[in-house]
């Protein structure tokens, strides 16, 4: 026979179809049969759209909060920074605060006396 007769053959919009669900962050096996066509044939043929869609999708969205961070909109300024400035020093912290044994106790009564003001249906 030859040349195979089933060959697979690639399009630009079967490329924009994975590349699209690869994005959306979709399991390879669940594209293959999403497109019907076999895991193999998929990596074959398409392993530039499955590896690099999504990365190219983050550095996309990466720049528009980048620019909208830059032109002074205060929560792409605050994601960036949560996102890309902890190498320097730009670190949300979170505080804890303890209660002494007094304060702990005086809690402890004001639950077990609201508690006790509740009817209890569970």
């Amino acid at each position: 026979m030859g040349i195979q007769d089933n060959v697979h053959q690639p399009t630009a919009k079967l490329r924009g179809r994975i590349s699209d669900l690869a994005i959306a962050g979709i399991p390879v096996y669940l594209i293959a049969k999403i497109v019907k066509i076999d895991d193999e044939t998929l990596t074959k043929y398409y392993s530039y759209e499955l590896s690099c869609a999504q990365p190219d999708a983050v550095a996309r969205i990466g720049k528009v909060v980048a620019i909208q961070a830059m032109e002074g909109n205060e929560k792409s300024q605050a994601l960036y920074l949560k996102t890309q400035g902890s190498r320097f020093g730009w670190v949300e912290k979170q505080v804890i605060e303890t209660v002494n044994t007094d304060e702990s106790q005086a809690l402890k009564d004001k639950i077990k006396e609201l508690e006790g003001k509740c009817d209890k249906d569970f």
